[in-house]
């Protein structure tokens, strides 16, 4: 069974950290737990503060990265705009042959490639750290988000894993969302 690491804080800190704070400091990728007693081996599950597992085969997952990727035509439109807020993206990083799940704070979209800073500490090794710059082709991302002090434009994925957040907070956090 393969699972892909994500983060259900994904809109703490900074407003759009997956992993955030962690503490890991070694090279080996993070260890994915047996489900819990009883449930889906398949489930959602814990692996650390703030960090979640989901399967590969999670279909309001995938069906969250799919939305994130067709609508990067809006994520250029907002932009376009001069909507006010922090400007994100989420791509695969892999490392040490496991892969999570990440955003990157924009700093410059060129020749179809977006440039910025990972704003999250990677949970898979020490290769990468929270603040290096990269480079990620438009054809990898797969979510978009613009967070402002009242909104939250795009961020499918994060809707999606609402339902592993406590309700208080994922209330909170539905009533910021926008299309």
């Amino acid at each position: 069974m393969r699972s892909i690491i994500f983060g259900v804080a994904m809109l703490a800190g900074i407003g759009i950290g997956v992993f955030h704070n962690l503490g890991w400091s070694s090279d080996e990728p993070a260890r994915i737990p047996d489900a819990a007693p009883g449930a889906s081996p398949t489930a959602p599950r814990a692996i650390k503060e703030n960090v979640v597992a989901y399967h590969t085969g999670d279909a309001k997952m995938n069906a969250a990265k799919q939305t994130g990727r067709s609508t990067l035509p809006r994520f250029r439109e907002l932009i376009a705009a001069g909507t006010p807020g922090t400007y994100t993206v989420k791509f695969p990083l892999t490392q040490n042959g496991a892969t999570e799940h990440i955003w990157l704070q924009l700093t410059d979209y060129r020749d179809g490639q977006f440039v910025g800073l990972l704003a999250n500490k990677p949970v898979n090794g020490t290769k990468y750290a929270m603040g290096d710059e990269m480079t990620v082709a438009e054809a990898d991302i797969e979510d978009w988000m613009i967070r402002s002090d009242d909104a939250i434009y795009g961020g499918y994925t994060a809707r999606a894993a609402l339902k592993d957040l406590p309700k208080e907070q994922a209330d909170k956090y539905r009533a910021l969302f926008r299309d």
